[in-house]
């Protein structure tokens, strides 16, 4: 057998496999396989050669090709079973959140006592079962909210939410709306204007809370009807809306018109179309002012004449049903009187006994609608509404703590300002600061009252205090799903009851409220 020009002797066993004969050491099968492929491969003589080599680099490329293709296989088995996992943890996380949402509905309907059950959701294939770890006090619900330049903000509960507008350059203006159980923002709009917001009161526009927004300067004013999707409504009024001592109140016309009510402070006032900001002067009997009443007419007249005797400016207007006969009644606050517009009968009350009014509030179920004078020779009056107007009572001494404006009142516990604070009180003689600084009210989530105080960035939250301490309750879950059982989230119910009425807030440990 000739050897190649490498000086390789090739030859092939029965099996295809090739063996070298080589005095070349240069190109021993160790040592370089591939230059003894190209020599077999220029031997144009052997067609043996030719044939063995073909053969040789088809093994090479199968071995490669089966190999590719077994990794390929268990690349994509891996894929397919991480996916799988991720869809059945998915699913797994999305039937859990759904438990819970049932549990907190089973809560708000038969209250806490559901613990004391075993507590079990089946759900899309996936079995939950909540086991309570702990229960204790809640506390009272509260939150804080950033808000970039807060102090220069117009905050507005409505409804359901918080909504604040405010300056963000000269030209232009951010409206946030906040919401939902944690109250943090939802929904934001910029719309543009060289004026500044300086005030603002709930609106309900066509079913959504909403507000009325005031914007003043350089003696015009802007009106805007704002809800989460935007500017609704606005219109421009060539002079100022707002003076010292205005109270806000917005409705809407027979047509559907929004109007806002602007009082300054006595029983007369405007009321303005927020489409075409059309004024009109419109006023109320004396002790009163202007108002949209619970159902949306308006205590108060365009057409009739009415005249301020300086009685005093009203500094509260709140309603409520004040003697128990099912209708919504309207209560006015002056610096000396108390009055009380009757929803069911057309009636006012009123009552002035000589002093100034200093604290005044409603109780449902225990005092009423009631107030105290701080009489000349220094010692204190308390009056409350019955059926046929106001008369003296001695109140229970939690009623005694120096109350300053209007309380608020649940049972036999009480919230309002003391020296400057907010602070809750009740007959057994706890007391506890809420907060303190700039504090304002409103009820921004369908409950009792609730407290807010701003700060340079953002505003702190107390949500009906006046329904006291919660009930916590605290469950470690357990998910089975395909026959596989893992350990789920632990859960966080706090539960707030109220005139036979429980609102339920649900976390996970470690989120907060």
């Amino acid at each position: 057998m000739k050897t190649s020009s490498h000086g390789c002797y090739p030859c092939f066993t029965y099996s295809g496999m090739i063996k070298y004969s080589n005095v070349n050491k240069e190109h021993a099968v160790c040592g370089n396989l591939y230059a003894c492929l190209v020599c077999m491969m220029k031997n144009t003589k052997t067609e043996r050669n030719r044939r063995g080599a073909a053969i040789m680099i088809a093994l090479l490329a199968a071995v490669v090709v089966m190999l590719a293709a077994t990794l390929l296989i268990g690349l994509t088995r891996r894929m397919v079973n991480a996916h799988t996992g991720r869809l059945d943890a998915a699913q797994v996380t999305l039937s859990e959140s759904s438990a819970a949402d049932g549990l907190a509905f089973l809560f708000s309907q038969q209250g806490p006592g559901v613990a004391s059950e075993p507590l079990q959701f089946d759900l899309a294939g996936v079995s939950t079962k909540f086991t309570l770890l702990e229960t204790g006090t809640a506390g009272i619900r509260s939150g804080f909210y950033p808000i970039e330049n807060a102090l220069r903000a117009v905050i507005i509960p409505a409804g359901n939410r918080l909504i604040s507008a405010r300056k963000i350059d000269e030209f232009t203006v951010l409206v946030t709306f906040f919401s939902g159980e944690t109250f943090h923002p939802t929904s934001e709009f910029v719309f543009e204007t060289d004026l500044d917001p300086v005030a603002g009161t709930p609106f309900l526009y066509q079913g959504e809370e909403g507000a009325v927004i005031v914007f003043q300067g350089g003696g015009s004013a802007l009106l805007c009807v704002v809800t989460s999707a935007g500017v609704q409504v606005q219109t421009t009024v060539n002079s100022a809306v707002l003076y010292s001592g205005f109270r806000l109140s917005a409705g809407e016309s027979s047509d559907g018109t929004p109007l806002l009510i602007v009082t300054r402070g006595a029983n007369l006032g405007m009321l303005y179309d927020c489409e075409s900001g059309e004024p009109q002067h419109i006023g109320s009997p004396v002790g009163t002012c202007p108002v949209f009443l619970a159902d949306g007419s308006i205590f108060g007249s365009v057409t009739r004449s009415h005249s301020s005797f300086g009685i005093g400016h009203i500094v509260d207007v709140f309603n409520g049903d004040f003697n128990n006969d099912g209708s919504e009644d309207m209560a006015f606050a002056t610096r000396f009187s108390l009055s009380v517009f009757s929803g069911a009968t057309g009636d006012i009350f009123r009552t002035s006994p000589g002093g100034s009014l200093t604290s005044w509030g409603s109780v449902g179920g225990r005092t009423g609608l009631c107030g105290m004078w701080m009489m000349p020779g220094g010692h204190e009056k308390w009056f409350r509404l019955g059926y046929d107007g106001f008369s003296e009572f001695i109140p229970e001494m939690n009623y005694r703590l120096g109350w300053q404006g209007r309380f608020y009142g649940s049972g036999n516990t009480l919230a309002g300002f003391i020296d400057g604070s907010a602070v809750i009180a009740s007959s057994s003689g706890y007391i506890l600061e809420l907060l303190s600084g700039e504090v304002f009210t409103g009820d921004a989530d369908g409950g009792e009252t609730d407290f807010f105080r701003t700060a340079a960035n953002g505003v702190d939250a107390c949500f009906n205090p006046v329904n006291g301490d919660g009930i916590r309750l605290a469950f470690s879950t357990v998910n089975l799903y395909r026959g596989s059982e893992t350990q789920g989230e632990t859960h966080i119910f706090s539960i707030y009851e109220s005139d036979g009425e429980r609102r339920v807030f649900h976390s996970l440990e470690g989120l907060g409220l």
